[in-house]
């Protein structure tokens, strides 16, 4: 007999009842899952990760968005050749105006996003006021005029470290003329120089005359040396511009070098008059640290994090030595064509490892271009030259040393013996990927903010990342040393450049316990004079680099958040947040993201630089 399929009108009954009351709770539960999640959250920030929305000009307040476009206006040197000393009595005039306005705003009811803006734009005048008052570029510093005549010129050439994607060759008409009226413009930036320098300082004297230009120190680059430099050069570079150009080229440039050397001899012939002091006292940093780094930190704390970096360094250096102690140490590319051969290999390698079908720990994004290295000319004083023929779309190109030049053959930092030693930093994800990203902010105020400290600390992160998560370095296990020694260097630039920058030591004594503090290990070269003078120099023209700070606060900020998530704690949502939000000081990051005020609240109470400067 067949079984009957159909339910009785009471079974029907009891189980739509079921049903309903199952529907019931279910919606019930929902809501209130909805309600304890969003409870959670405003307690712990405990919710999954999604893109990151970050608010644009509609969403921020409009007395602020005014206030720092007309701030901005007054930053800079401008277009053409500035009048130095007019801008610097304009930004003293005009400085306290903007700072009265912005201590009068209400921020009581903003979003923390505009508060977090908001200690931007006043660290922003803070460093002016700082740049106005401590560091004097254009009273006491003699490379400011030296390297902002060749800037003038270098501008328009095409080459640098980031080459991009640049227009070929040759130069256009319009680019030849502006290149020569830029090298005519040399005598008004020396001239300015010889008026307003009242307080030179010896050692930034020192600077102009060996390191003239910036960039990579090189033996040869000496402003004695500039006339010959520029005639290379020019000489060069005359082949690519157009035929009614090209002959006026070295007339102009030697003429250039000429005042260029002139300047130099001055320099040479006051230095015993010069009486001006390369340090500033400890208690002036210590504010530069609350108050334009907006760190929580003063010079002895610093101090103390950079010892332990030493130790650590040195400490994971001998685990992974002892490690591959049965391996032989690896040494730099001996050609250019094998090093392009690994760096292609790594950039391939690192990028696939950092996105979604390797460790998953960032998001790629549609603007982000393939990034391919290339060898470049180094010629002094203008650092990288590139005369490209030939278009590459889509490649964003980066230049790299030629392989006699020292950086290639003997620099420490190991980048020509395995190139994802400093890829992560350099390339993906430092600072073409940070910058793509920052420049893409719809953020009115982040957008157009520099913080060098956060730029430097999220590269440095970065290279230290792949060492902990097993990347696989194309030269083998001996590379995963190689970042430690790194590690090493960026402690020392601390534990020197401050007892340099508070004067505790001299020039000449910080170029040489540089050294000394760094030699040979493993494979490792151990750091050159040249490394010694681009390290210590730029200590006492901008200040110490503190991403072994930075690096810290990014470790703090992970290990609260995993305590606060636990188990659904994301690095991919970790890192995306923290580069997504813009070039922010580690403190402030900590409180939008964290919803932790502890590093806020210690730098957050305004402090005036004239109130401590003596």
């Amino acid at each position: 007999m067949r079984k009957k399929t159909f339910l009785t009108k009471r079974t029907k009954y009891l189980l739509s009842k079921k049903s309903l009351l199952f529907i019931v709770s279910t919606i019930m539960l929902f809501f209130f899952s909805i309600f304890m999640s969003s409870d959670l959250t405003c307690q712990e920030n405990d919710q999954p990760w999604s893109p990151v929305e970050i608010p644009g000009p509609e969403q921020h307040p409009p007395e602020l968005l005014k206030l720092a476009a007309e701030f901005r206006s007054i930053l800079g040197w401008g277009n053409g050749v500035p009048d130095f000393a007019s801008i610097v009595k304009q930004q003293k005039e005009e400085l306290h105006k903007y700072r009265a306005r912005l201590d009068g705003l209400d921020t009581t009811d903003w979003s923390v996003h505009c508060r977090v803006d908001y200690l931007l734009l006043r660290s922003e005048m803070d460093a002016l006021e700082f740049d106005l008052y401590v560091w004097r570029s254009t009273s006491r510093d003699p490379s400011f005029y030296v390297n902002q005549a060749i800037s003038h010129v270098s501008q328009y050439l095409v080459g640098g470290r980031y080459l991009g994607m640049p227009q070929p060759m040759p130069y256009s008409k319009e680019k030849a003329e502006a290149i020569l009226q830029a090298l005519a413009d040399t005598e008004k930036f020396l001239d300015q120089g010889r008026r307003n320098l009242n307080e030179i300082v010896p050692e930034l004297a020192d600077i102009a005359l060996r390191h003239p230009g910036g960039g990579y120190y090189t033996e040869g680059v000496q402003l004695k040396y500039i006339k010959e430099n520029y005639k290379k050069w020019a000489e060069l570079t005359a082949k690519h511009f157009p035929s009614s150009h090209a002959k006026k080229l070295v007339p102009v440039a030697v003429k250039a070098a000429e005042h260029l050397l002139n300047f130099g001899q001055w320099l040479e012939e006051n230095r015993e008059n010069m009486t001006g002091k390369y340090y500033i006292d400890k208690e002036i940093y210590d504010w530069y640290l609350h108050h334009v780094c907006l760190m929580p930190f003063d010079c002895d704390q610093i101090r103390l994090l950079a010892e332990m970096e030493r130790a650590n360094s040195l400490s994971y250096f001998q685990f992974e030595t002892h490690k591959n102690r049965h391996l032989p140490l690896i040494k730099p590319a001996e050609t250019t064509k094998e090093y392009l051969a690994w760096d292609d290999e790594t950039a391939l390698i690192l990028r696939r490892w950092y996105l979604a079908k390797g460790e998953d720990l960032l998001s790629d994004r549609d603007y982000m271009a393939e990034i391919r290295s290339e060898e470049g000319l180094y010629l002094p004083p203008f650092g990288f030259i590139a005369f490209p023929y030939d278009e590459k779309p889509g490649i964003f190109r980066i230049l790299v040393v030629p392989a006699d030049h020292w950086r290639a053959v003997n620099s420490n930092m190991g980048f020509r013996t395995d190139p994802a030693v400093l890829h992560g930093h350099e390339y993906w994800p430092g600072h073409y990927y940070e910058g793509q990203v920052w420049r893409n902010s719809p953020c009115p105020i982040r957008k157009h903010h520099h913080d060098r400290h956060h730029i430097g600390s999220w590269c440095y992160w970065h290279e230290l990342l792949p060492v902990a998560l097993d990347f696989p370095f194309v030269r083998g296990p001996r590379a995963r040393e190689l970042p430690y020694l790194n590690m090493l260097q960026r402690a020392e630039r601390i534990l020197t450049g401050l007892d340099l920058l508070t004067g505790k030591i001299t020039t000449d004594e910080a170029f040489r316990l540089f050294q000394e503090r760094i030699p040979p290990l493993g494979s490792g070269l151990g750091v050159t004079k040249e490394e010694a003078f681009e390290e210590m120099e730029g200590v006492i023209k901008r200040g110490l680099d503190h991403c072994v700070t930075g690096k810290f606060q990014i470790f703090r900020a992970l290990a609260d958040q995993k305590l606060q998530r636990k188990e659904k704690f994301s690095l991919k949502e970790f890192y995306d947040h923290f580069i997504s939000l813009g070039p922010v000081p580690f403190s402030l990051l900590r409180w939008e993201i964290l919803g932790l005020d502890d590093e806020m609240r210690k730098i957050q109470t305004p402090v005036r630089l004239s109130s401590i400067l003596k």
